[in-house]
């Protein structure tokens, strides 16, 4: 059945053919795969031909909010062609074994965006300081490739640019931030809830012109911490568009702090730390053409590592709201 409206729902298809047997399980409402919105047409599935061709008879050009319908049966229809079949990693979870069976129809998909995350509110503390974080727009680069059930997500903010700071307790310094991460995920049947498992990966390098443990000296700290992260997430349409949430959490970071001075006098040292990271956020996505889309959202991040073994202490705790705002783009097919 074509022609359907935007706003009939399951339960309006179900009403005009339960007269000629139809149920629940018989009436399938297609979506579409990116922007989850449905396609417009129905499948009713009539187990008596006699009352198929007589529904058929009857809601042939029949007007269903103001739009003519148009009703065939599923044999007269063109014959598509067939897409690519799934190739399913061995070793993958039972959620999305049983994920496959409502999505082997669906091909590969594969989208790369951009997002620029201005603070809005950031704190950075460390162990002898606390300084808020200017509200500069960080970059991230996106690229998510789908196939079926499964998606991969890579994310990273890249190593270019450098912030500047000045303060009583730190003096001038230079920090230079790059992030990496890779998440595989796998959604349930109906596409609404997710949950994935990946690695997330910190650089960062600062320069202080006067080092805060030597006066008269300045010296560089290059910190790189790396964990796995667990994430949850959540989409559901709203509107021509959709909302997206995901919960990360990376409970046991681990990582080395390398520090050395300008004046050779000084050996460098070697600092082993442990970190936890909470990152969450929401997003509001609106289809822009046939293969854009805008991103609209906030994100929350709180990020504490301390020293471990006989230093002990706080290294650094970086807490922010951020804005999202963006583009992505679909590639390929």
């Amino acid at each position: 059945m074509g022609g359907l409206p935007q706003t009939a729902s399951k339960d309006d298809v179900i009403r005009l053919f339960r007269q000629f047997g139809a149920d629940d399980a018989g009436v399938v409402l297609p979506r579409d795969r990116r922007t989850r919105r449905r396609k417009g047409f129905a499948y009713v599935e009539i187990p008596d031909p006699e009352r198929a061709r007589a529904a058929i008879a009857m809601f042939s050009g029949f007007a269903l909010d103001g739009k003519a319908l148009t009703v065939c049966a599923a044999e007269d229809r063109p014959r598509k062609r067939p897409r690519r079949a799934l190739t399913i990693i061995l070793g993958a979870c039972a959620l999305g074994l049983s994920a496959f069976a409502a999505a082997r129809a669906d091909q590969a998909s594969a989208d790369i965006g951009l997002t620029l995350n201005p603070v809005l509110y950031g704190m950075h503390e460390s162990f002898n300081d606390r300084t808020h974080v200017p509200p500069v727009p960080i970059p991230f680069i996106e690229f998510r490739e789908r196939y079926g059930p499964f998606e991969l997500d890579l994310s990273g903010l890249p190593g270019v640019a450098s912030v500047r700071s000045d303060d009583i307790t730190q003096g001038r310094t230079s920090t230079q931030l790059s992030v990496f991460e890779g998440m595989l995920r796998v959604w349930d049947p109906l596409h609404r809830f997710s949950a994935g498992v990946g690695q997330t990966l910190f650089n960062q390098s600062t320069h202080y012109l006067d080092a805060v443990e030597i006066p008269g000296t300045g010296e560089r700290q290059f910190s790189r911490v790396t964990g796995i992260t667990y994430q949850a997430g959540y989409d559901v349409p709203y509107h021509n568009g959709r909302f997206e949430a995901v919960f990360n959490y990376a409970p046991a970071m681990v990582g080395t702090q390398y520090t050395t001075y300008d004046v050779p006098l000084y050996a460098p040292r070697v600092d082993p730390e442990k970190a936890g990271q909470i990152d969450t956020g929401i997003r509001y996505v609106h289809p822009l053409g046939a293969r854009g889309e805008a991103i609209l959202g906030l994100r929350y991040i709180n990020y504490t590592s301390s020293y471990v073994g006989g230093r002990g202490g706080l290294s650094d705790r970086n807490v922010g709201f951020l804005a999202v705002i963006g583009y992505r783009t679909r590639i390929g097919r």
